[in-house]
């Protein structure tokens, strides 16, 4: 009996360490701006994760679009290995007030990072979506060193959004 615990331990162990890994080199697609390049263009702090799978790729959108000089917000989108489905968008800007405007009143409040965040899954989550994928994930907010984030994805669990959202630094 404690051979088949141990044995599902290490089970366990082993099927969720590839999940999430430490990003090392970030793999842009499309000809992205570069995080340091959004660094030097905003007011606030930039926050990227340092934990996403190894696979995903990077496209930074930019806001104005088109603007060159000075940026007010941004989105970093992490697409699959195909570059087909968008995994995650994680969009930044400066906050504007210590408190994260709650999208639905149906809201969790979870912790990220010691801060206060607030959770929304998707009204059809678990449903196929136009392409047969199940829909999962929903929508998260908060506010970190003086920057207000909105994670989304429809694509991995929230378990996983809160992995990769409690990587951001």
């Amino acid at each position: 009996m404690k051979y088949l615990l141990k044995l599902l331990l290490v089970f366990i162990l082993i099927s969720t360490i590839p999940l999430c890994v430490q990003a090392k080199n970030i793999k842009y697609n499309h000809n992205s701006i570069t995080i340091s390049e959004v660094e030097k263009k905003v007011d606030f702090k930039v926050l990227s994760p340092k934990q996403v799978p190894k696979d995903w790729t990077l496209e930074i959108k930019t806001y104005p679009l088109g603007e060159k000089d000075t940026i007010t917000n941004f989105r970093l989108h992490y697409m699959d290995k195909n570059d087909k489905y968008l995994m995650v968008g994680i969009e930044q800007r400066k906050a504007v007030s210590n408190e994260v405007e709650v999208k639905t009143p149906n809201a969790e409040k979870i912790n990220i990072n010691g801060h206060i965040a607030y959770f929304q899954g998707w009204g059809n989550g678990g449903e196929g979506d136009s392409k047969g994928k199940k829909i999962t994930g929903g929508l998260l907010t908060w506010i970190q060193d003086g920057t207000y984030i909105e994670m989304d994805s429809s694509n991995i669990s929230k378990e996983n959004m809160m992995k990769i959202a409690n990587s951001l630094k």
